[in-house]
């Protein structure tokens, strides 16, 4: 028997970056993301003698070849074994899984992934099992616990997450224009889960979630006023902030590089010239997120024929 899922990745504009419970992935602050409709992970679940559960990637036609590091493997594996404990199935599973966009590189790919194999589980597991399909917020609840931010990406276009309750979120500009300005394919050398634990050593750490909750504050106010200026000036605060933390922990490292830094400058550029531009963000990555509004398409097109196209992969 097989079941297939798929599951989008989220961008954060609040982060979390910060947990006050290890286990269950318990942020110490609140976060809002804009669910990102076209990067999908896809799981392929199928059952099979033993009790082993074992990972290879989904092969689909004219996609890129997937690679899971073993490390990433073993969680994914960890996760189906926490998913198949709750419904107390001890069979096994080949479990197949895929990205349509670069692993590991700062897009948010255990958000989606882990997402996409928490709702091919519940699939198989409560038809196994025979037990009721758990409700979406459930599921949520299950997925965070694999992957802190996968939990917003049961959530569209907007959700925010704050403890143990993740929610969708009524606010305009339902419909955004998103591009990812790619720095680096390369899987990154100081994993997410690395950096929740490094920055608890930095000297600004103790005031993080202080910052974040009045940023969250400040951006709820500017989105629902539609203040599109000041919703980008506060995410651009927003991920200097936890870049910041980053910089100052004991063993400092820097997910930041010279081109980065470049199409960064290119972006203040546009809004310093036209009063008006995208919110910009960068996750634990170098890549940047670029969010437009809809009227903005042709803004956002000359910006990527100008200034990106030839110096930058763009998704």
């Amino acid at each position: 028997m097989q079941w297939f899922a798929q599951a989008p990745s989220n961008i954060a504009l609040i982060k979390y970056m910060g947990k006050k419970e290890d286990k269950q992935n318990i942020p110490i602050n609140s976060s809002l993301s804009y669910t990102l409709n076209k990067l999908l992970s896809s799981v392929v679940l199928e059952t099979q003698a033993g009790k082993k559960d074992f990972w290879e990637p989904l092969n689909i036609p004219g996609a890129m070849h997937f690679i899971l590091p073993r490390a990433a493997q073993e969680r994914f594996l960890q996760h189906l074994a926490h998913l198949k404990a709750y419904f107390k199935y001890t069979g096994a599973f080949i479990v197949r899984s895929s990205n349509n966009f670069p692993h590991s590189s700062g897009l948010a790919s255990s958000a989606s992934s882990f997402a996409a194999l928490t709702k091919c589980a519940s699939l198989a597991l409560s038809e196994l099992t025979h037990k009721e399909l758990p409700a979406v917020e459930i599921q949520a609840q299950l997925s965070r616990e694999g992957s802190g931010s996968s939990c917003r990406s049961f959530f569209s276009p907007w959700a925010l997450w704050q403890d143990k309750i993740v929610q969708a979120i009524d606010l305009p500009y339902k419909e955004l224009i998103h591009q990812v300005i790619i720095i680096s394919h390369e899987e990154k050398k100081v994993s997410s889960s690395e950096a929740h634990q490094r920055i608890r050593t930095s000297k600004l750490y103790s005031t993080r979630s202080e910052r974040a909750e009045n940023n969250l504050k400040v951006l709820l106010n500017a989105l629902e006023s539609k203040d599109w200026g000041s919703a980008y000036q506060i995410c651009w605060r927003e991920f200097h902030d936890i870049h910041q933390l980053f910089a100052t922990c004991t063993a400092p490292f820097s997910y930041m590089t010279e081109q980065s830094q470049e199409a960064l400058k290119k972006l203040q550029d546009l809004w310093q010239r036209k009063g008006d531009g995208p919110i910009v963000t960068m996750d634990a990555g170098p890549n940047i997120h670029l969010l437009y509004r809809q009227e903005q398409m042709d803004l956002a097109n000359q910006f990527k024929k100008d200034h990106l196209i030839g110096n930058y992969d763009v998704i």
